[in-house]
């Protein structure tokens, strides 16, 4: 969803659904080139705050058959102003 912000310019607004299959891609990726054998069971993405979301990912292990979790917490993009450049 695009957003105008007060300064005229467009900004990019992510949903749960976004941030969740962002992460999970992200997440996957990494794990496949540390050669990890794990796989995202579950993963939930919560609002903490404005434009704060706190993400919590359930794994298994495939050699050892456990479970395990994973919690994130994105901040808000840092706003840089034209004058503080």
């Amino acid at each position: 969803m695009e957003k105008t912000t007060p300064h005229g310019k467009q900004t990019k607004q992510f949903t749960r659904d976004d941030v969740a299959r962002m992460l999970v891609i992200t997440l996957d990726q990494v794990l496949e080139a540390v050669h990890v054998q794990q796989i995202v069971e579950g993963i939930a993405v919560l609002p903490a705050g404005e434009d704060v979301y706190f993400v919590d990912i359930v794994m298994r292990d495939l050699t050892i058959k456990s479970t395990w979790g994973l919690s994130v917490t994105i901040p808000p993009q840092e706003v840089t102003h034209e004058r503080d450049k």
